[in-house]
């Protein structure tokens, strides 16, 4: 299974991230490949590498706070990297 580093001691499957995404681990793995995208997701990435750090974080934050999320998914997918 292919993981992906996120920090020095996290590591994060291709399932992990399709979780999160709320998405299969196909689809995940073809997103990763670049074979498709996301819809937007190259206008979110480019918007966001545009903020500085401290900026690009507190954006993340602020959507954290304010996104509905689906309960199941993200929560499941927080606690397995815990």
């Amino acid at each position: 299974m292919r993981r992906l580093q996120v920090s020095q001691d996290r590591r994060l499957t291709y399932r992990d991230l399709a979780d999160i995404a709320g998405t299969s681990e196909r689809t995940m793995s073809e997103w990763m490949r670049g074979a498709t995208s996301p819809m937007g997701m190259n206008g979110l990435l480019n918007l966001m590498s545009a903020l500085k750090e401290d900026d690009a974080t507190k954006v993340l934050e602020l959507w954290r706070e304010a996104a509905p999320q689906d309960p199941t998914s993200a929560n499941e997918a927080q606690e397995k990297q815990k």
